[in-house]
């Protein structure tokens, strides 16, 4: 395994890690390793027990038959309450009890409903890197109530990690909120090296909805069911099938190809995703910048999408062309990543943390 950086109480350390230390801390029966990618709309889970799963981000409250016995649905669930307050979780922001304690009951909800099994648990949650400081305080102070120990991890290193990317590569995670583009490199990345766009999926299903209403001005069409119909048939390649849908009306429905609307939203969102892959490449020297624009990996939910890769490559075009790889688990890249961490990192650090129960900040 590549040596690798992360940070630790706010310095960069390296750490040099070898598959037969791995190998001697899975057999072990007395520890459980777990890796989470804390994702704004989804939260994925990986085990060193062999088990993964997602959740959709979200916890709801409500009174059943309107007394004062609060009822806590958390993931999909949540979703079907109709009543009720929903409070969506690992958005960059703790700043209210409420929210601390839903992301507390989210997190051992699904461990429950997953059946995790309790014993000495170490977890490495992958965060963004830029995320606020006194948001990943927060986390840690969290994790570490539902934990025997955790760790923030920059959440590009866990995918970077997971699959031994080369040096000299650019990893880009399109999420649900934003999308994070990043130099993978042996050292400490520099201020150019990364990147954060507000342009991201939830874009995309605004879009949909957008373009749908200009072309029926009576659709009802919700963003959750654009995001459905993009998960579905979203593609950027115009090769693809055409798909028909049920589009709501206020006055029933109608059964239309939506594909024309499909293809445009979302090349009007990775347009600007590529504009960011582009920046990126432009501040550095032309002799990095060839090899960097041949090792691009894409993850996150967007990336799902069918043509993302040879569209990105094909607007590189005017850069002298590129090479786009999606090769990382969009679902669990991340988490499955964090878990390697988790179970690679010496018996003494995770001592040192259960002592201590650190809460400064680690990434």
């Amino acid at each position: 395994m590549d040596p690798m950086y992360i940070c630790y109480n706010s310095m960069w350390v390296l750490i040099t890690i070898t598959v037969d230390y791995m190998e001697g801390e899975i057999t072990s029966d007395k520890c459980l390793y777990i890796g989470i990618d804390a994702g704004m709309y989804k939260t994925s889970v990986c085990s060193s027990e062999g088990k993964k799963f997602s959740e959709r981000s979200l916890v709801a409250f409500s009174s059943e038959n309107g007394n004062d016995l609060e009822k806590v649905l958390a993931g999909k669930d949540a979703l079907e309450l109709e009543d009720g307050k929903k409070v969506e979780l690992f958005n960059g922001e703790l700043k209210s009890e409420e929210n601390t304690d839903a992301c507390r009951r989210f997190l051992k909800h699904v461990l429950e409903k997953n059946e995790v099994v309790e014993k000495n648990t170490y977890a490495i949650i992958g965060v963004p890197a830029n995320a606020d400081k006194a948001y990943k305080k927060k986390l840690l102070e969290l994790a570490n109530e539902v934990f025997t120990g955790a760790m923030l991890v920059d959440e590009l290193f866990c995918a970077a990690y997971k699959n031994n990317l080369p040096d000299r590569s650019i990893i880009v995670d399109i999420g649900y909120s934003k999308t994070d583009i990043c130099i993978i490199d042996s050292e400490v990345p520099r201020e150019n090296d990364c990147l954060r766009l507000s342009c991201a999926g939830k874009d995309i299903d605004s879009e949909i909805v957008k373009l749908v209403n200009d072309r029926w001005p009576d659709s009802t069409i919700s963003e959750e069911l654009a995001r459905e119909w993009k998960e579905k048939y979203g593609a950027l390649d115009p090769g693809s099938d055409t798909c028909v849908v049920d589009v709501p009306l206020e006055n029933g429905h109608v059964q239309e190809s939506i594909i024309e609307e499909l293809q445009l939203a979302c090349e009007f969102v990775v347009t600007d995703i590529v504009s960011g892959i582009t920046r990126i490449l432009s501040d550095h020297e032309p002799e990095l910048r060839e090899k960097l624009r041949n090792n691009i990996h894409i993850l996150g939910g967007t990336s799902n999408l069918d043509g993302i890769d040879s569209f990105i490559e094909n607007e590189l075009k005017v850069l002298g062309g590129g090479k786009v790889f999606s090769d990382i688990d969009p679902e669990y890249g991340i988490s499955e990543g964090a878990l390697e961490i988790a179970k690679n990192m010496p018996a003494d650090f995770w001592n040192q943390l259960t002592t201590e129960k650190d809460t400064e900040e680690m990434i």
